[in-house]
């Protein structure tokens, strides 16, 4: 069973993380949401600091300081993604973009959400567009690409993506587990020409791998990196780029 809990007053916090507050900049109504494992959300009060609403997915009860709260057994990345995404349109419904990632993820700091999400609707007028930054330069490949680069892993989604991207499935292709989700949602959206990448925004990635300190993967990341959960995001992502992304496609809701 679902256990949703909102915001109802502004400016109030849902549960306690520890018992302690959150000092955070003026509210915005561009939201940052992602399933989490770590204490506290992770990254989550850093968004909330920055004036980012947050929604959070946890497969475990857990009192945290969030603006919308999901707790059921995780159901994969993409889903996890798309049940928040869904109860953030249909209680915030004027929300024009939002963001995710990982609770190991930071929010740019140079500039507010309010002044990216502005730039953003310009250049997605009719807010059907994903805008990744790629200023965090890590994990280079032999062209100098960086990961950021490659795979849309934090990216920005507007309203009408998030309505009617894959089929009116959700912001993320649902049948991906993991492993592939954010490959195939930068080409699908290069695809049907709404992906933007935007060089002076750095959404830095704390990843494990960048400690460089043989640390083992976290315990939270084992099943979802296990051989053969890569091998079957692997597979469907390639069914995908051979039909060029046909079930990706937009989904023209009418107004």
């Amino acid at each position: 069973m679902l256990q949703y809990v909102g915001r109802t007053v502004p400016g109030e916090l849902v549960g306690t993380g520890g018992g302690l507050g959150v000092e955070r900049c003026a509210v915005s109504d561009v939201w940052y949401a992602i399933p989490s494992a770590r204490a506290f959300g992770g990254t989550v009060r850093e968004w909330q600091k920055a004036g980012y609403r947050t929604a959070v997915l946890r497969d475990v009860f857990e009192a945290i300081h969030c603006d919308f709260l999901v707790c059921q057994p995780y159901p994969g990345y993409a889903k996890a993604v798309n049940i928040l995404v869904d109860g953030i349109l249909a209680t915030y419904p004027d929300t024009e973009w939002i963001v995710t990632g990982g609770d190991d993820i930071s929010p740019d700091p140079s500039q507010s959400p309010e002044s990216i999400a502005a730039e953003c609707s310009e250049h997605f007028p009719d807010l059907y567009g994903v805008m990744q930054p790629i200023g965090d330069k890590w994990m280079l490949d032999a062209e100098g690409k960086s990961c950021s680069e490659r795979v849309a892993y934090s990216p920005w989604m507007g309203r009408a993506w998030c309505l009617e991207a894959h089929q009116g499935r959700g912001p993320l292709h649902p049948d991906y587990y993991h492993n592939f989700v954010d490959e195939c949602l930068q080409c699908a959206a290069i695809q049907q020409g709404v992906f933007w990448q935007r060089p002076d925004l750095n959404q830095y990635h704390d990843h494990w791998l960048r400690k460089g300190d043989g640390s083992p993967l976290p315990d939270h990341l084992v099943e979802k990196n296990t051989p053969a959960r890569w091998e079957e995001g692997k597979a469907l992502f390639e069914k995908h780029r051979a039909e060029g992304f046909l079930d990706c496609r937009r989904l023209r809701i009418p107004l």
